[in-house]
């Protein structure tokens, strides 16, 4: 008697499916802070800074980077959602707030600086003293956030490998064949995700004082740019990179300014700016104030 092993490859088909879609909630799930529900999140000064920035969901991200300045760690991150634009760590702790206002104009200039000079990071200790004097000292903070979706969050820039292909089989067809080929790229591109998922987190692990041999050896980097007194490690499908100097990490960035400056410029592009005020000096006064009363919030 002959059986029919359809029904045992749809079976097969439905398990794929299913691991692939509660692998994609627990990642939507990692971390601290995520999920449309949180609409509140308390910061204190005595909170892990870096746990906290590291673990804050992408999709509240504009930009998050770590650099050493005279003898201090600063971990800043800029925030899509919410009144407050960014908060600065020192030594790990929070130390201050920074003006939505602020936080665009300097996201901004230092794109376009990286874009038509050289890579902001360069120049990493001198950007940080005029973001810190900018800055508004605080010992706490509550920031409160929708969960909306913004043109420049992290989740938005992110090159994460798509999963389209197992959540896709209602148009599998009959031939066991076909269905066989498509379910063994589906089990490929299920582990290309997990293997992503891995090498994420082990580069958002890297710290500034890190050798560069030690970054290489998580995964080769996947585009260098040499600049005057050192290089950039970029790492486009993760949109991370590293300044590194005398084979050392002085500044993690994520998203990569590299990668955004060459492919994705426009998400540096505020109405209005005065691109020739994006200096060190002037990059506070290079973005009209009635710009920001027009700009959209939200992604399309």
């Amino acid at each position: 008697m002959k059986t029919n092993k359809l029904p045992m490859i749809f079976l097969t088909a439905w398990t794929l499916c299913s691991c692939s879609v509660f692998s994609d909630r627990k990642h939507q799930s990692d971390g601290f802070y995520t999920g449309a529900a949180i609409q509140e999140i308390s910061v204190e000064r005595t909170q892990d800074g870096r746990q906290f920035v590291t673990s804050l969901s992408p999709q509240f991200v504009m930009e998050r980077f770590e650099t050493r300045n005279a003898g201090r760690t600063i971990i800043y991150v800029a925030l899509t959602d919410g009144d407050t634009g960014g908060l600065i760590f020192i030594d790990n702790h929070l130390w201050a707030t920074v003006s939505r206002q602020d936080a665009l104009a300097f996201y901004s200039c230092r794109g376009y600086v990286t874009a038509v000079q050289q890579h902001w990071a360069k120049e990493a200790a001198r950007w940080v003293d005029t973001l810190l004097a900018a800055s508004q000292e605080t010992h706490s903070i509550t920031l409160h956030l929708t969960g909306k979706s913004s043109l420049r969050s992290i989740v938005e820039v992110v090159n994460d490998p798509s999963l389209s292909q197992v959540s896709s089989l209602i148009d599998l067809g009959s031939n066991p064949l076909g269905i066989f080929r498509k379910l063994s790229s589906a089990r490929d591109t299920l582990v290309e995700h997990d293997y992503y998922q891995k090498t994420l987190q082990r580069l958002i692990g890297v710290t500034t004082g890190m050798e560069e041999k030690k970054v290489a050896e998580i995964i080769k980097p996947e585009d260098v740019s040499f600049v005057n007194g050192g290089l950039i490690m970029a790492y486009p499908r993760f949109s991370l990179e590293y300044f590194v100097s005398n084979g050392i990490v002085k500044v993690v960035q994520q998203p990569s300014f590299h990668q955004l400056s060459r492919s994705q410029a426009a998400l540096f592009y505020l109405p209005g700016t005065k691109w020739d005020q994006c200096t060190l000096q002037g990059w506070r006064n290079a973005v009209p104030a009635q710009t920001f009363d027009v700009l959209p919030h939200t992604a399309p």
